[in-house]
């Protein structure tokens, strides 16, 4: 983890629920769960209910299938360890060398009509999403997806292109083979809200995405609002920023997060002042690509059933 604070906790009580929870599950606690609890109401609460809803709510796709879609997610922007953690809770409940092949390469897997054609437009949605045209939509409905099916898939490719880009941007350690067994097992059980249980009937996405664009570029923060705002236009082709640390780091993560350096990381920290100020404008960067291409596709949507 690049940013230490993250990786030990804001606080006593925040670092002593780390060492407890590691202790108790008898794993290190992955940094996917450290990073939304570090700064929680600015990004972790707003992060995981609209992921607890989109992967455990009720949906047309199976627990399997939305956990195949984040694993392809994470693929398509080379993030090692989302791979890693969803293709294995994926496993657990569909066909293990189906998700195997298609994380190497789908259009080699035994798949559905409905979900070869629904991640054909998934990689395009996520890796290019300026080139999706209505027709592109259109293509997955006559498949037999339903519109409330697309845009359960494309909340799934939102949030984990945030994810995955979190997951490059602050280096999370990777889980050796049998805690990430033992982590799969417990997502699978618990889903990404502690204690919350399967939450009822259809996921409201829009109204859980506006929720985290309000905390990122509206909300309270230690970074002002104006320039976690031009932060994340830069991230998704925006304007140059006038600050080479800032401008760098957003349109690395915007375009290949992946390529993000301890040395990029650290000059964000150096001059932001602080890890959490620099932790603001990393996440702006990072949401801001993936409400991107959640915005893109409702747009798209919208205009097929206004068409249909």
């Amino acid at each position: 983890m690049r940013l230490q604070k993250v990786e030990e906790g804001d606080g006593f009580f925040k670092a002593l629920l780390i060492r407890f929870i590691s202790g108790v599950s008898g794993i290190r606690l992955p940094d996917a769960a450290r990073i939304v609890m570090y700064h929680r109401s600015f990004y972790g609460k707003p992060m995981t209910t609209w992921t607890h809803a989109a992967m455990r709510g009720e949906s047309g796709w199976s627990v399997g299938e939305r956990e195949l879609f984040a694993a392809m997610t994470a693929r398509w922007n080379e993030c090692p360890f989302c791979v890693e953690a969803h293709g294995a809770i994926a496993s657990l409940v569909i066909n293990k060398t189906m998700v195997a092949t298609a994380l190497n390469d789908f259009r080699t897997a035994d798949l559905s009509t409905k979900l070869y054609a629904t991640l054909q437009f998934l990689e395009i949605f996520a890796k290019t999403p300026d080139v999706l045209t209505t027709e592109h939509l259109a293509g997955i409905l006559r498949s037999g997806a339903s519109p409330r099916d697309l845009e359960d898939a494309m909340a799934v490719t939102a949030l984990f292109s945030i994810t995955a880009r979190c997951a490059n941007a602050f280096g999370f350690e990777m889980l050796n083979d049998a805690d990430q067994s033992r982590a799969a097992k417990r997502m699978l059980k618990q889903g990404y809200v502690f204690g919350k249980g399967k939450p009822k009937g259809s996921p409201d996405h829009r109204a859980m995405a506006q929720e985290l664009h309000r905390c990122i570029f509206e909300g309270p923060g230690i970074t002002d609002t104006h320039l976690r705002q031009a932060v994340g236009r830069r991230a998704t082709g925006g304007p140059a920023l006038p600050v080479p640390a800032y401008d760098r780091m957003a349109l690395e993560i915007g375009q290949s997060s992946y390529k993000i350096t301890d040395g990029q990381i650290k000059d964000v920290v150096s001059t932001a002042g602080s890890e959490k100020a620099a932790f603001e404008l990393i996440i702006a960067a990072a949401v801001a690509a993936g409400l991107f291409r959640w915005q893109r596709g409702l747009t798209l949507l919208k205009e097929v059933n206004v068409d249909s």
